[in-house]
Order: C-alpha cells, then structure tokens, then sequence
C-alpha cells in the first residue's frame, strides 16, 4: 500500500539510517579525493600521462649541458608529469646503440651522427635541435706556431675516429685540400693531458670547454674552428628511434616541451644558479670553471631565437650531408626526410600561438 503523508504530516527519520546515509557520502568524498591525488601524480598539471623518460648525454656531465639539468632541478619535466633519468655519456657509451636497443628513449647527437646511421639503414631520427653549431674544434699549444689546419702537414695530430671530432678532422682536410699522408695521424683517448705533454701537437676536442680547462692547466693554446675554414654543419640533436616515437610520441613531445622552455631559461638564468644545478649530479665538478664553460657555451653554440629554438632546417640537413658526403664520410647520402622529424617542436610553437 502507498504511504501518503498529509500536508503538515512529519515523517521521523531514525538516526541510525542518517548516520549510514552521512558515512557513504565521507567515503564518496574521501574516494574523489584519493582519485584526484592520483590522477594528479599520474598525468601531471598538463594531462600527460606520467612516464620515465630514460635520456642518454653524449658525453660526461659538465657545464655544457646545463639546460637538461636546470629542466630537471627546476621541476620542467615534472610540470610536464615526466620523471627524466638523465645518464651521462663517455668512453665506451654509444647513446646511439642505447637508444636503438631501447635502453634509452632519447639521446643526444650530432647531425652527422644521425645521417651516418641512416646510410647504414639504422632506424634513428632526430626529433629536435638542442645545439646550433658544432662545439668541434683542434687545439693546438700557442707555443707550437700551429695556428690554421695547413700548419697540421709534418706534425703530430691526435685523431678520434668514429666520433664527431674525426668526422670533422676528416671533413676539414678534404675541404682544404690537405693530404692527410704528410700528417702523423696519432689516435688518442679523450684527455688533454697527450697534448700538454708533447705526445700530440694537434687536439681534437670541443672549443667550449677545452680551452677554458687548458688555460687553468697553465697552458695557452690556439683554437682552430672548422667553421672558419667553411666546415658547417649542423649542432647537436635530440634523437630517438621510429618505434620510440611511435609508442611514445606524447611522452617525447612533454620532454621536448620541458626542453625547449630549459634551453631558453637557463640563459637569462645568473650563470652561477644555472651552473649550480648541473654540480648536483657530478661532485667532481669545479664551480668557477663550469661557468666559464656554461657562458662559453651559451655565446658559441646554442639557440638564441625563441620563436624558432629546437627546430631545423632542410637546408642545414642538407649542407651537413654535402659537408661529409664531399669529405667521404657518407658513401651515399640517405634520404633527409627519414633523418628528422619538426612536427613534435612545431606542435610546442603552435602551442605558443
């Protein structure tokens, strides 16, 4: 039978039923809450969906690479809702190999770098610029009077094959003619003690720290830039490989984002504070000769344009191709189109608009 209540009836309800009705809604309550926290910690304050992006440095941590370090010390990949494990690079570490093998998600390279493992048909693609230029360069004491590539022939060169530095060692003779038989080619490791003590007269190694560390051994030196002899190819690259980008494109374009934001922020930064976040991870690190390397690095080779910072030119493919195909390097230049990828960076820019 229906219940009717009369207009003026009251209905009792029992404070048993009111304390059941007021429990489920603290655990409705409660429940939200604890969702949100997690959806917090799992997609971050830009709707990403968190991931730990393993990034592979070209080389050991120090001074030039303090934007991927500010990105982390001062929460950018966070903001994106990424955790990034940053692993430097170093003798006997091939970020391209890890990366291919997926034991990284990303690394840095060269653009010559990238354009060999194309000839040889590796699955590897640049996603973004992260330097303008070429930091290679050959260093010579200022006492030994070699001061330009011609002053090489009939002197001890130290050589790195299979790296950059050979790469443009090989690159810069063939523009100039030089032959490479007049020269005493000598392999060395990665240390400038072979050229402080006489081992070699001609180091290769990069103008933006090497100097600065010679010059506090109490050595002069001379810098022999490629770039002034019409050797100029592309900087360095973020790369990963095709599946990684496939499997992990939004994850790639968060840490782009972070990036980009780093590579530009880190500049207006004061030195010290920026450098300061990259003597975190490397102890080994002298404070004052890591900002001289950060400023050096900040004049010569990264991007200064906001509006264009992390992307690259056909063109700039392009002449770097020319660069190593005319010095032998590259055998057959590969298609410029399978080498790199804008559309994650221009995705960022767009965002900007």
């Amino acid at each position: 039978m229906a219940l009717q209540l009369e207009r003026g009836s009251h209905m009792t309800v029992s404070p048993s039923k009111t304390m059941k009705k007021n429990g489920i809604i603290l655990v409705a309550v409660t429940l939200l809450a604890v969702l949100g926290i997690i959806a917090w910690f799992l997609w971050g304050d830009r709707g990403v969906p968190a991931a730990k992006i393993n990034f592979r440095l070209k080389w050991l941590v120090y001074g030039s690479f303090t934007p991927h370090f500010v990105a982390l010390e001062k929460g950018y990949y966070a903001a994106e809702g990424l955790t990034v494990d940053i692993q430097p690079g170093g003798p006997g570490i091939d970020p391209l190999k890890l990366v291919l093998t997926g034991d990284a998600d990303v690394g840095l390279a060269s653009y010559d770098q990238i354009l060999i493992a194309r000839e040889k048909g590796l699955p590897l693609i640049a996603i973004g610029e992260d330097t303008t230029k070429s930091g290679v360069g050959f260093i010579s004491l200022k006492q030994s009077g070699i001061n330009t590539p011609r002053d090489f022939i009939g002197r001890r060169v130290g050589t790195l094959p299979g790296t950059d530095k050979g790469t443009m060692y090989e690159a810069l003779m063939s523009k100039l003619a030089i032959d490479r038989a007049q020269i005493q080619e000598i392999p060395v490791q990665f240390n400038l003690a072979v050229l402080f003590n006489g081992t070699v007269e001609v180091f290769p190694g990069f103008i933006t720290n090497q100097p600065i560390i010679a010059k506090e051994s109490g050595f002069d030196v001379n810098v022999i830039d490629p770039a002034d002899y019409g050797i100029t190819p592309g900087g360095n690259v973020f790369f990963t490989s095709e599946k990684t980008l496939a499997s992990k494109r939004a994850f790639l374009l968060a840490f782009l984002r972070a990036e980009l934001r780093a590579i530009m922020e880190s500049q207006a930064m004061p030195d010290a504070d920026a450098v300061e976040c990259v003597l975190k991870h490397n102890d080994q690190l002298k404070r004052e000769s890591e900002i001289k390397i950060w400023v050096a690095t900040k004049e010569l080779i990264l991007p200064k344009d906001r509006t264009t910072v992390g992307l690259m030119t056909r063109e700039r493919w392009a002449e770097t191709a020319r660069i190593f195909s005319e010095s032998g390097v590259l055998k057959r230049v590969p298609a410029l189109e399978t080498c790199y990828t804008n559309a994650l960076v221009e995705q960022i820019h767009q965002e900007r608009l």
